[in-house]
């Protein structure tokens, strides 16, 4: 005589591991994306100074030297992203399933899981993209990572930027590495000092915040993003859950994200990336 075994099923759903937004709250919200596709930034283009001509007959030109007109640059920076999903939850297989599948929680998934680390990684890759400037070093070590990033606030530096607003997003790995470099551990005092939202310390003023190495694109080490150099505007955030719409018993969830990423031009040195290689 055959013997079945019970077996029992959790109405406990079990959440992947998930990380929150690294870049909300560190962009640029200077510009006002409603109603329109692109927009258009205008920079003016300063002129070098000359030497005032003192003893130059004023009946052969202006002291001051040749006037030129002011000239300008204009950047377009235009939406391209729009990504959607569509989900259905059936009620007869969610009412069979012990009512696991809610449709607020399974939206809530779908934001963590695919929608974030997807507009997260795709900023990250645009503003690598169009960094300002460029650092190469092979291989990051716990001997040389305080220095590599030391050289990106030398470089902000010089290019007269302010680190007030300026993250270093490094990957896990590492991250690591500088967690067991001695020069960290010496500027490592957090105390009850408050910080912005993923951060875990500084280098020279320059706000660590660490991320899983997926999210950084391949031959980056890490980056420093001024936030006010930086643009991740979202034109549409729909998640809409419809009940009983026609020809479903159940759930219909549905997700819109109209998004992009830029880096200002005529502020682009504001980006700093350290490479395995030049190319």
């Amino acid at each position: 005589m055959a013997i079945n075994l019970a077996e029992k099923y959790s109405n406990k759903v079990v959440e992947k591991f998930y990380k929150e937004s690294v870049i909300l709250g560190k962009t640029s919200k200077k510009y006002d994306w409603d109603g329109v596709k692109s927009i258009k930034v205008w920079s003016i283009t300063t002129v070098a100074p000359t030497n005032y001509l003192r003893s130059q007959a004023l009946a052969s030109g202006s002291r001051y030297g040749a006037t030129t007109e002011v000239e300008d640059t204009i950047q377009t920076m235009e939406i391209t992203q729009d990504k959607a999903v569509s989900l259905s939850v059936d009620k007869g297989n969610n009412t069979q399933q012990m009512l696991i599948k809610n449709a607020g929680v399974v939206m809530n998934h779908e934001l963590r899981e695919q929608f974030v680390p997807m507009f997260d990684k795709y900023a990250l890759a645009e503003w690598a993209e169009n960094a300002g400037t460029t650092t190469v070093q092979a291989s990051i070590t716990k001997a040389n990572v305080v220095e590599e990033i030391s050289n990106h606030v030398t470089a902000l530096m010089n290019a007269y930027a302010t680190l007030d607003d300026a993250y270093c997003y490094i990957g896990a790995t590492n991250y690591a590495k500088l967690v067991l470099s001695p020069e960290f551990l010496h500027l490592y005092e957090l105390g009850n000092k408050a910080l912005d939202k993923g951060v875990v310390g500084s280098v020279r003023g320059l706000k660590i915040v660490p991320i899983p190495d997926s999210y950084l694109p391949t031959g980056v080490n890490f980056m420093t993003v001024k936030s006010s150099c930086v643009l991740a505007p979202t034109q549409i955030k729909d998640m809409k859950i419809h009940q009983d719409p026609p020809g479903l018993s159940g759930a219909l969830l549905e997700v819109r994200w109209l998004y992009d990423a830029f880096v200002l031009e005529a502020k682009n040195k504001g980006v700093v990336v350290c490479k395995t290689s030049n190319s």
